[in-house]
């Protein structure tokens, strides 16, 4: 089973990003500026909150419908916290929050601690923190117990900070009030599953792109008088190329569908391991094919691969999830994981 995205909501948001996000990337990757006029119009659109119910603030789409804004975001490179604002509703929504308007964010791991309505502790590489108007994070208060919690980071001390892509990855010295504290039946693993499978999305809209930029320059370039996309040499890279993107852009639409029906940790750590790996493939190819054009600022590829190999780092490294993946599925019967629909897989 696969999730299929929505024709008229992909035609929608195809059309947007194509209209909008080629400016505010080059721009972004020139200046670090924001582009609140992008945000706005994408919120104004429903697209920030796609996956969240009315009742709670969002759209009232699904999770494919969420999947859809971020592969065809990251397809053209849209400088924006679209999954991590995803994340952070995600969080609040499940905890029975209204979700607020405006970009989140989500402190990765367990860097904080509650304790009488004051949460505490140096929170390091928090995704576009200097950018949102809310910080969410999933902690325990003083008894044990998971909640899920939010402060206002303008008043926090802030080291800006970035990834090898050049998006914001800022640390915070963190004494405030949790202006949201609520329970929540949600685990850390949980958060991890989502997680992965929100940037897998992403990671197959920039493979599409990388896809869709080598293709088109191979056939432009000639050499030797033809060209260079007829050498056998060039096309196994090209070959290598697309075979990356479309098997990751197939692994995360299965896990959604997997989602949509029962918890999918399992799915969404493959998904995000096979992302990985194809990206590893795929940007090497991609700059061999390219040559020194690919390597420049002025041309396009940088604001994919560079994100490709950073996003790699993220809820899950090759070897990280590999080795989850396979502590899981180990002290039972491996024919009976890959023939079983509904294994009942738990995935730390």
């Amino acid at each position: 089973m696969t999730a299929s995205p929505d024709p008229d909501l992909a035609a929608g948001v195809r059309e947007f990003f194509a209209d909008r996000a080629a400016e505010a990337a080059a721009d972004f990757d020139r200046s670090g500026r924001f582009p609140r006029e992008l945000w706005d119009a994408a919120e104004d659109l429903g697209l920030t909150l796609v996956a969240v119910d009315e009742a709670r603030g969002g759209s009232g789409g699904s999770l494919t419908d969420q999947l859809t804004v971020l592969v065809t975001a990251a397809r053209y490179a849209a400088p924006l916290p679209l999954a991590e604002t995803a994340l952070a509703a995600y969080l609040l929504a499940t905890a029975g929050v209204p979700v607020p308007k405006g970009p989140l964010t989500v402190v990765p791991g367990n860097a904080l601690r509650l304790s009488g309505g004051t949460l505490h502790g140096a929170a390091r590489d928090v995704a576009w923190a200097r950018t949102a108007g809310l910080v969410v994070a999933l902690t325990n208060d003083d008894e044990g117990r998971a909640r899920v919690v939010a402060f206002d980071p303008s008043g926090c001390e802030r080291e800006n900070g970035s990834d090898v892509a050049g998006l914001p990855r800022d640390h915070l010295r963190v004494e405030a009030d949790a202006v949201v504290d609520a329970g929540t039946e949600l685990t850390r693993a949980d958060l991890r599953a989502r997680g992965a499978l929100l940037r897998a999305g992403q990671m197959a809209g920039a493979l599409a792109a990388t896809h869709s930029l080598t293709s088109r320059y191979v056939e432009e370039r000639v050499q030797f008088g033809r060209p260079i996309g007829r050498f056998q040499a060039v096309q196994a890279h090209t070959v290598a190329i697309v075979q990356a993107a479309e098997i990751t852009a197939m692994s995360t639409w299965r896990a959604a569908a997997v989602a949509a029906r029962r918890p999918a940790r399992f799915e969404a750590f493959a998904a995000k391991l096979v992302a990985n790996e194809a990206a590893r493939t795929a940007v090497r190819a991609a700059h061999q094919a390219h040559g020194a054009i690919g390597m420049t600022r002025e041309y396009p590829l940088h604001l994919h691969t560079r994100r490709l190999n950073a996003w790699q780092h993220e809820f899950g490294t090759e070897g990280e999830l590999a080795t989850a993946i396979g502590a899981a599925v180990a002290p039972g019967s491996f024919s009976r994981t890959v023939s079983d629909h509904d294994p009942d897989i738990e995935v730390p």
